[in-house]
């Protein structure tokens, strides 16, 4: 039989090997550890755009469902809190 089919994953899924690459690169980081670095990287982008773009920036970051948005607020909107550009 060829060494190839001896050899067992490590890993259950390519997501798992992801996850704990991911994990082992962020030196064992918790949980909370890693929220607060997306909430950083977040407030990173919005940052950005404000400076190139203008105006004022909101991020609504959902870990249930998975998402990160980061969008400008509208002046003209009456349930956005932005003061305009």
């Amino acid at each position: 039989m060829a060494i190839i089919h001896r050899i067992r994953p490590k890993y259950q899924s390519r997501n798992d090997e992801i996850v704990a690459d991911l994990l082992y690169g962020a030196d064992g980081a918790t949980e909370n550890d890693l929220r607060t670095v997306i909430k950083r990287k977040a407030a990173e982008i919005s940052i950005a755009m404000a400076v190139l773009h203008g105006g004022d920036w909101r991020i609504q970051v959902d870990h249930e469902d998975g998402f990160v948005h980061i969008t400008r607020r509208l002046r003209g909107n009456p349930k956005s809190d932005a003061t305009g550009d």
